[in-house]
């Protein structure tokens, strides 16, 4: 530690309980920096990590919209699927069909958000236990003679938790409530397979993932059109010119990169970006008025103290930087309780945020990523030095003979 780096730490341990109070509510004002700074990228971050799970580098929707967001379907989209899948640069394109369905288990009714998918394996979910759909599932029937069987089905986690339902289990499906329409529902019974983990889930709702056949068997529509179709890339840097290829292959949709992705999810979340600017502003002009009020306070208890160094030789500068050092030395300091009390506070918060009945289960608000903790970092740092900057300014301009002179005769 330099002369100058003694003579902050001494001047700030004049009063300890005066500067741990300072500290205290610096972070206070520093925890809901950090909270404010996760929160505006927060959701963008957490969503990116899901996407990232997945594997899918594109996903094709109709144009202007996000991924099951409307009933909107891409027509032709098997068609679609199977032209892209023959693209060099892709490993897979995977049609997917989304849709409401009822479940009927017993006397037990339910709601449904169902996948069709042309197989098993193609990643739209993670099976967590049991088996995953057959890829004969996508459209093979039981041998001639043969009784049918019923077809498998995945179920997720919250079926099975707050419903019961087991692998091996027998349900049935329909696309309408039971037994109100039951001649237009064309019920069907289906055997669970697999219990997965649907990345999008929300907190309780019940999915189910079933062969595209099956589901549109239930829906009394023919195959052919898609929700989505997530694509699956060997060559990472191609995804750009990929995606270009597709839009300009079909106007109709449009071809998401990640990035892209994120970027239109983000523009329907500026409300969490100007909430975070907000606040995150009013914690930086408090800590900077709190910091400017004491570092001001303690250098009008020691101006003899300042007029000797500047008699021993202390040049304006190191004087001014003496006291830059000490704002700067409080928001070092407030760091490590601004971090803890700001991660116990967003904790609480995301869960309350999370609570919502349109959040999906694996999305957070707060995310702590390392930009948000360098942001925060170099926030308070530079808001703990600008605080001294106008005490700095005095005791630069400080007149020694005069301040000698009133500490005598004081």
């Amino acid at each position: 530690m330099g002369p100058l780096g003694f003579l902050a730490a001494r001047s700030l341990l004049r009063n300890p309980v005066r500067t741990a109070l300072v500290l205290l509510g610096l972070s206070v004002t520093g925890a809901l920096l950090l909270d404010m700074t996760m929160l505006s990228r927060g959701l963008e971050a957490s969503l990116g990590g899901v996407l990232g799970r997945l594997g899918f580098a594109v996903r094709v929707v109709p144009r202007g919209t996000l991924p099951f967001s409307s009933s909107a379907e891409i027509p032709d989209g098997e068609r679609l699927a199977a032209e892209i899948a023959a693209r060099p640069e892709v490993a897979a394109a995977v049609p997917v069909v989304a849709a409401n369905l009822y479940v009927r288990r017993g006397g037990a009714r339910f709601p449904s958000f169902a996948l069709g998918v042309p197989g098993g394996g193609t990643g739209a979910y993670a099976v967590l236990e049991g088996r995953d759909l057959p890829a004969a599932a996508a459209g093979a029937g039981p041998a001639p003679g043969s009784p049918p069987a019923d077809p498998p089905i995945v179920i997720n986690r919250n079926m099975a938790r707050l419903d019961g339902v087991r692998v091996g289990d027998v349900v049935v499906l329909s696309a309408a409530p039971e037994p109100f329409v039951v001649r237009y529902a064309a019920p069907r019974a289906f055997r669970v397979v697999g219990i997965a983990d649907f990345y999008f889930d929300l907190a309780t709702q019940r999915s189910v993932a079933l062969a595209t056949v099956d589901l549109r068997r239930l829906q009394g529509l023919p195959r052919g059109a898609a929700s989505l179709i997530l694509v699956r890339v060997t060559a990472p840097a191609r995804t750009g010119d990929l995606a270009r290829w597709i839009q300009a292959r079909d106007p109709r949709v449009d071809a998401l990169s990640i990035q892209g992705f994120l970027d239109r999810a983000a523009a329907q979340l500026t409300y969490f970006r100007q909430f975070s600017l907000i606040l995150g502003t009013i914690s930086i002009a408090v800590s900077f008025l709190l910091i400017t009020a004491i570092v001001t306070l303690s250098l009008g208890e020691r101006l003899g103290e300042i007029a000797m160094l500047r008699a021993v030789g202390f040049t304006r500068a190191r004087i001014a930087s003496l006291v830059l050092l000490e704002g700067l030395v409080l928001g070092a300091a407030s760091l490590p309780g601004a971090f803890a009390l700001g991660l116990l506070i967003s904790r609480n918060l995301d869960a309350i945020l999370r609570s919502a009945p349109s959040v999906p289960e694996n999305v957070h608000f707060f995310t702590l990523t390392t930009a948000a903790a360098l942001r925060t970092v170099a926030l308070v740092l530079g808001t703990g030095t600008l605080g001294a900057v106008y005490p700095a300014t005095i005791a630069a301009r400080l007149g020694v003979a005069a301040t000698l002179h009133a500490e005598v005769l004081s």
